[in-house]
């Protein structure tokens, strides 16, 4: 009796053994089951990235249009009795990008409890002497003055009246129709107030963003927004 019970318990042993799971098929089957988990949730993390990246470029093209309309608001309010209503320099970067200097006597600075004056729009780039500059659109009031009073050569970002209106900004561009044709434009301008503006707002794409890709005129590397603003007659 004692030799079959020992036998008995020597054969349950064994067949215990035989259902368990070694060390290594374990780390089989984790290694299986983390492929597997792997591969269906790929196409998931895909359509999540397109998602973010579309909803980045949308942010970006929103960020200029609202700058363009906050333009468009500032033009609208142009004071038309004056003679001279309207300066736009023709000014272009080492880089090759445009970066025009728009002056316009507006009467948009009373929303912020201002005088009527000259509004400038210009690009600062910032340099070695102003490198907590950060680049983009800037604007400047000038309460009472006329644009041709305006020095713009003096202008800088760093400047207790500068209003940063867009960072990453490097193209601004200004023209005024001469013809019937699109393609008629002048780049240098001062006087009364055109039929319409052509401007153009190029910003810097997100992925190239270091100092040598900020002046690349390159349009695969920006974001871009053209619109021609009326001034009704």
């Amino acid at each position: 009796m004692p030799c079959c019970s020992l036998t008995a318990r020597v054969a349950m042993t064994n067949s215990a053994q035989r259902q368990g799971f070694t060390l290594v098929e374990i780390l089989v089957a984790v290694m299986l089951t983390g492929m597997l988990t792997t591969l269906a949730l790929a196409p998931v993390v895909v359509t999540v990235r397109r998602v973010v990246e579309t909803q980045e470029e949308y942010a970006d093209i929103s960020a200029l249009s609202r700058t363009m309309n906050f333009l468009a608001r500032d033009l609208n309010s142009a004071m038309r009795l004056s003679s001279n209503v309207i300066t736009i320099v023709d000014h272009e970067a080492i880089g090759g990008n445009d970066e025009d200097i728009l002056m316009i006597m507006s009467t948009s600075p009373t929303i912020q409890g201002l005088p009527s004056g000259t509004l400038v729009y210009k690009i600062e780039s910032g340099g070695m002497m102003h490198n907590d500059v950060l680049p983009g659109l800037y604007r400047w009031i000038f309460p009472g003055k006329m644009p041709n009073a305006i020095k713009h050569e003096n202008l800088k970002g760093d400047d207790p009246e500068a209003q940063l209106v867009l960072p990453g900004v490097n193209e601004f561009r200004v023209e005024v129709p001469t013809g019937s044709h699109e393609e008629d434009r002048r780049k240098d301008y001062s006087g009364q107030l055109p039929s319409g503006l052509y401007i153009k707002i190029g910003r810097k794409s997100k992925d190239n963003a270091s100092g040598a890709s900020f002046q690349n005129k390159d349009s695969d590397n920006l974001d871009e927004l053209e619109r021609f603003i009326v001034f009704p007659q």
